[in-house]
């Protein structure tokens, strides 16, 4: 009798055989010059870089598709050999403004995930030369290619949080947010961090989780795994 393990790892290996994967890109600042007093170099890509990056994905065949879009993918798909990308962009810095309207004229569609606390221009990291959209900046982003989705009230790691202060996040981050005409019910965890008590709650909110540190496979059927384009 086949060990069940070896069954499983076999299982596994065929459904990404049969499974192209869909990678979900997390991105931060996207301009032309970078800003050592309000950004990290980590979270800073060239603007040119960037274009040249999604231009070559296009010439070795990606398509770029919303992130519900890809979730559709993921949930529906038996055989997925066409590849898909998803470009999104945490925390809703001031610096996209330099790159949304390209992205847009190419119709490559992009979610943002968004802290909302931050939309009055306050920073998290208590930085005045951090620099964010503000909410009217946000809710005039109405193209159908542009996507909102959750990033948590403020930008803290949720296992620093209590339950009752994770709730809350979720309740104030959806109360705004949910009023965009674009919002879409995903939720970006910060740093990556995440328990099994938010899953669940996200899970009975009817919100979906997207990890950015690879904790699930990026082909199940309930959440998305993101990675970084560089």
């Amino acid at each position: 009798m086949m060990n069940i393990e070896l069954f499983h790892r076999i299982s596994r290996k065929l459904t990404k055989l049969r499974l192209q994967p869909i990678r979900v890109f997390c991105l931060h600042h996207i301009c032309r010059t970078f800003d050592a007093e309000s950004m990290y170099k980590c979270d800073w890509m060239p603007i040119d870089e960037f274009k040249s990056e999604v231009v070559s994905m296009q010439q070795d065949g990606v398509e770029f598709v919303s992130l519900i879009t890809a979730y559709q993918h993921i949930c529906n798909d038996w055989f997925r050999c066409k590849k898909y990308a998803v470009l999104s962009f945490d925390d809703g810095y001031a610096s996209l403004k330099e790159i949304l309207p390209w992205l847009e004229k190419q119709q490559i569609p992009v979610t943002l995930f968004i802290n909302g606390k931050y939309l009055d221009g306050t920073s998290y990291r208590k930085n005045a030369m951090e620099k964010y959209m503000t909410k009217d900046e946000l809710w005039s982003l109405t193209s159908p290619l542009i996507e909102v989705a959750n990033h948590g009230w403020e930008h803290i790691r949720v296992t620093d949080m209590k339950e009752g202060e994770f709730r809350t996040s979720v309740e104030q981050n959806v109360q705004l947010l949910s009023t965009h005409p674009n919002y879409i019910p995903f939720w970006a965890y910060t740093y990556g961090t995440r328990t099994d008590f938010t899953d669940n709650y996200l899970s009975g909110k009817h919100i979906i989780p997207v990890y950015v540190d690879g904790v699930k496979n990026y082909n199940g059927k309930k959440v998305i795994h993101r990675e970084l384009l560089k």
